[in-house]
């Protein structure tokens, strides 16, 4: 059931039609996540014959899950070498702030 504040987005899944509802600031990414796994879930099915669509829907989603916590792998950061450079940074500017004082 749609709240007042939520829009409804229609959108189909290899051919099958579906209807949700969604922040309206929501409802261009999540119509572009709809096309995207219609897409997937289509080349899942070209590449394998007589496979259903819950399978291409499970093989589809496990290839994106999969592709999104490769990336996060790839760019997360050592938050304790971020720390500690920080730190360092710190301590650098802190003898140079000492050191601009004692000139004057």
């Amino acid at each position: 059931m749609a709240t007042p504040e939520s829009v409804a987005l229609e959108f189909s899944i290899m051919d099958r039609p579906y209807k949700v509802s969604c922040a309206p600031e929501h409802k261009p990414l999540l119509l572009e996540a709809a096309q995207e796994l219609d897409r997937r879930m289509r080349e899942v099915r070209s590449h394998s014959e007589g496979i259903g669509p819950e399978r291409a829907a499970v093989m589809a989603g496990l290839n994106a899950v999969y592709e999104m916590l490769e990336q996060k792998a790839a760019s997360s950061w050592d938050v304790v070498d971020v720390k500690r450079r920080i730190k360092d940074l710190e301590e650098r500017l802190d003898r140079c702030f000492f050191e601009q004082e004692t000139l004057f």
